[in-house]
């Protein structure tokens, strides 16, 4: 293969390979059912609730809810006005709740990491807002399809881990980008594999509610 057929290869968003059908449904329903679980767990704690019996059951309520199938389960509702959340956004649940139910097999705590790098996801966010307006020639969501662009984001989840030694984080946007690549959920495009609406907005709330504590 010649170097201008293996860049217009890399750079071609023109065929964009789609997850199947039955695991994009799949994904979907365990992953609201993790924010939903992730969502009551932390209610509960904001409540100051000590009851294990209700701090384990209701978290474990809202997962194996969402899982039903059919207009009962929130799934249904939750998919038709949000789609589904990203994967980075499911890691991260998934291990909030891993380290609150098993607190000593927890080594790292990428939601605090992911608190030193927020500007970055909340950047790449406005950029992605403003790309829906069309304001320049090409469209930085179109090129979430390419497979340069995996090749770098992958090289850039790295940067947490070698420039500030946040090793959690890292895994959590590297085993997003691997499983992106073997199913390619939630949409085809690993824009929407690292982020999406909900977490951005989450994480501008929380350092906004930061800033406003210091200050």
């Amino acid at each position: 293969m010649d170097p201008d057929t293996l860049l217009h290869t890399l750079l071609s968003t023109q065929t964009p390979l789609l997850p199947q059908p039955f695991s994009a449904r799949l994904y979907t329903a365990l992953a609201w059912g993790l924010v939903l679980a992730w969502g009551a767990l932390w209610l509960l704690r904001q409540r100051g609730v000590r009851d294990r019996r209700l701090l384990l059951g209701l978290p474990l309520f809202f997962l194996l809810w969402c899982l039903w199938p059919g207009e009962w389960s929130p799934t249904f509702w939750l998919r038709l006005a949000f789609r589904a959340p990203s994967l980075a956004a499911s890691f991260l649940c998934a291990w909030a709740l891993w380290a609150h139910y098993r607190p000593q097999s927890v080594r790292f705590a990428p939601l605090d990491e992911l608190r030193a790098w927020v500007l970055a996801p909340a950047l790449l966010g406005w950029v992605l807002l403003l790309d829906t307006f069309a304001l320049g020639s090409e469209s930085l969501y179109a090129w979430g399809f390419a497979p340069l662009t995996l090749g770098v984001l992958v090289l850039l989840g790295l940067l947490p881990w070698l420039l500030r030694g946040a090793l959690g984080l890292s895994i959590v946007l590297t085993s997003a980008l691997a499983l992106y690549v073997l199913l390619r959920l939630p949409t085809g495009n690993v824009w929407d594999a690292l982020l999406d609406p909900w977490l951005w907005i989450l994480l501008q709330a929380d350092w906004l509610r930061r800033k406003w504590r210091r200050a």
